[in-house]
């Protein structure tokens, strides 16, 4: 049974390896903004999980103004805080939007 699985586990490392090389060589391309983008959701929300969204969602608006390409994995330093009144919840999101292409000014 070791046999079998040698060559499975050898290709599932490879088929991971071969699934980060992208990502990592267009990591060294990145550039990132010098001014941190701050976003609130659209108001206190009966989940946890909505707001967080719901900032992300607003936060991304904001960054692909300064890059085009940007995304929220992409973001240097990201930061989520929630407040919470009662049942529901609100977010903010702070980070410095990264990426390749550069939204026109």
């Amino acid at each position: 049974m070791l046999k079998a699985a040698a060559p499975i586990a050898i290709c599932l490392a490879a088929a991971l390896l071969a699934g980060t090389a992208a990502p990592l060589m267009a990591a060294a391309d990145l550039q990132c903004s010098s001014e941190e983008i701050r976003a609130r959701g659209v108001g206190f929300l009966p989940s946890r999980k909505e707001s967080q969204d719901a900032a992300k969602k607003i936060w991304l608006e904001k960054a692909i103004k300064v890059f085009t390409d940007a995304t929220v994995e992409t973001a240097k330093d990201p930061k989520m805080g929630c407040a919470k009144q009662g049942l529901y919840t609100n977010c903010i999101m702070a980070a410095f939007p990264c990426g390749t292409v550069k939204a026109a000014e």
